[in-house]
């Protein structure tokens, strides 16, 4: 791969293939990416988020020249990109890498299905061996810290992760982390997905316990938020400390239809701020589920919001916007 001149940050285009594809469950599919461009892309682990430019019908993506950039405008291919009339804009979405076998230039991605699918679901379920994609990822060639993580534990050894299926990804990444770091400790995840067929299995350290919820005609993120109500009362969420009762105080509800629900501390601030004894949480999903657990958890039982991920992934009845 030929890096842009005097490219200041450590992202960077990955032009891959789809190796092969496999159906995991109703509701997920798996694309295995292929490069040996891959075998430089910086693996944290965990719930390292990608983006993936996908081809528009006719099966082209953005030529290797359109990410050049000049120092002073290291992003300059996204406004670029968003500058783009609509038929000539490459859908771009948000997702997790879970897993990645650098010594062979191949990383698998998990899509989630949903009916009607979106650009990123048609691409999963009509994809094929040969098929171009791009993925932007760090460079591990620059060191540093790997952008795109959230779980940030910082020194607990009790944590709570909770989601839909679009989040499933990643708590699986992490959970598989956390065995890979042997990784001692106790909590609870919790799980929606919509149909029995699609619990998929989960690799998880000792002391964590996996709590599966399906949908019902109530609707998305009912069954997941009935079962964190049935759980907070058995989990040590209350925090004494000042920070968390002022945020209890001051909580103010987002509107996720105007902005992102996305609050998250980072790695620096965690480690110093959440110690052994304290709960973690991480929270991902549709943005009204994770709004609705976000109040539930600070404002109604008092956590510490600096101890807490809380990612709105996206919006139901609307696409990702980049």
């Amino acid at each position: 791969m030929k890096l842009p001149a005097n490219h200041p940050v450590s992202l960077i285009p990955f032009h891959v293939t789809v190796a092969r594809t496999e159906t995991l469950s109703p509701h997920f599919r798996r694309i295995v990416f292929q490069s040996p461009d891959l075998k430089i892309f910086a693996d944290a682990g965990y719930d390292e988020r990608i983006k993936i430019i996908l081809p528009l019908p006719d099966g082209s993506v953005p030529d290797p020249s359109f990410f050049e950039v000049a120092p002073e405008v290291p992003l300059g291919w996204l406004q670029e990109w968003r500058a783009l009339p609509t038929e000539r804009r490459n859908p771009m979405r948000t997702y997790t890498v879970r897993a990645l076998r650098p010594e062979i230039g191949e990383m698998d991605v998990d899509f989630v299905i949903h009916d009607p699918s979106g650009p990123a679901g048609t691409f999963a379920e009509q994809a094929k061996p040969g098929d171009k994609a791009v993925i932007i990822g760090p460079d591990g060639r620059v060191g540093g810290q790997v952008p795109g993580l959230d779980f940030h534990p910082g020194q607990s050894r009790h944590i709570l992760l909770a989601g839909d299926e679009t989040a499933l990804p990643a708590i699986a990444a992490i959970m598989e982390s956390l065995v890979r770091d042997q990784w001692q400790g106790d909590g609870v995840v919790v799980i929606e997905v919509p149909t029995e067929e699609d619990r998929l299995p989960l690799q998880t350290p000792e002391g964590i316990r996996v709590i599966w919820t399906v949908r019902d005609e109530s609707g998305h993120g009912h069954a997941l938020t009935e079962a964190m109500h049935n759980l907070l009362d058995d989990l040590p969420v209350h925090s004494d400390s000042d920070e968390a009762a002022q945020s209890s105080k001051e909580f103010k509800e987002i509107d996720i239809d105007r902005e992102l629900l996305w609050e998250t501390s980072d790695s620096a601030e965690a480690d110093t701020v959440i110690q052994t004894d304290d709960l973690y949480a991480w929270i991902a999903g549709e943005a009204a589920t994770v709004r609705d657990l976000r109040r539930m958890l600070v404002r109604d039982h008092g956590m510490d919001r600096r101890s807490v991920s809380f990612m709105g992934y996206w919006r139901q009845g609307r696409s990702e916007m980049s």
